[in-house]
């Protein structure tokens, strides 16, 4: 951020104040959907703690099940269906 002046101005000063609070605003706004978003992930997953869980581990726990259900998918394609499919747990 450039250094203020001793010129500058009541009026730039307000508006560079102004600047930063809307950006403010719209970053805490876009962290808000993004934690809503992990956190819809992290109901999604089977057999998750119930404990809280860290952004970091519902993103690991999401990608493992999401890699499973696409290797059993890609097995049944295989194998025309005729495996019994049974709960998937990490």
């Amino acid at each position: 951020m450039p250094e203020m002046t001793e010129n500058e101005t009541p009026t730039k000063k307000q508006h560079r104040k102004k600047n930063r609070e809307t950006h403010n605003a719209v970053e805490r706004h876009r962290k808000k959907k993004i934690n809503a978003g992990i956190n819809r992930i992290g109901e999604l997953i089977p057999c998750s703690p119930a404990l809280k869980q860290s952004k970091n581990m519902i993103l690991d726990q999401a990608f493992k099940y999401i890699t499973e259900l696409k290797r059993q998918n890609d097995e049944l394609l295989l194998n025309g269906g005729n495996n019994e499919q049974g709960e998937l747990c990490l």
